[in-house]
């Protein structure tokens, strides 16, 4: 079993990614197609992305990344990294989500078990409640 490093463990960001493959060629002419709009997220933004999949708040993701908050929003102005950060929320809150239907699934299970532990002491006392009513 091999260990498993912190970078591995920690959430994908579906980011809108500068491929660094080549671009691929244009079917009706000889020249490669390019993406005007294609974003490039610099060290800054994609750490800053990682820490907010992390906490979706700005300004700790931020301190996490180390960038002012200031400069998140103005980056903010940016489309592609409006939605970059949409979906790096999505993805905190859908594996918030899962963590917290694991632990609801644990929590009755636990109940469960609990119940069945009470079962037969309750039909004891009662038993005897029962038995005390017939002997007065």
């Amino acid at each position: 079993m091999t260990n498993a490093s912190a970078a591995d463990t920690m959430p994908q960001v579906p980011l809108i990614r500068r491929d660094t493959e080549s671009p691929r060629p244009c079917d009706t002419c000889d020249t490669l197609m390019t993406n005007a709009n294609s974003p490039t997220w610099n060290e800054k933004q994609r750490r800053f992305l990682t820490a907010y999949c992390e906490r979706p708040a700005v300004a700790p993701a931020a301190r996490l990344a180390g960038v002012h908050r200031a400069t998140v929003y103005r980056w903010l102005t940016e489309p592609g990294f409006a939605e970059a950060m949409r979906l790096a929320a999505e993805v905190f809150f859908q594996a918030h989500r899962l963590k917290v239907l694991a632990q609801e699934a644990e929590r009755q299970r636990w109940r469960d078990e609990r119940e069945s532990a009470r079962r037969p002491m309750r039909r004891a006392v009662l038993e005897r409640a029962r038995a005390a009513r017939g002997l007065a």
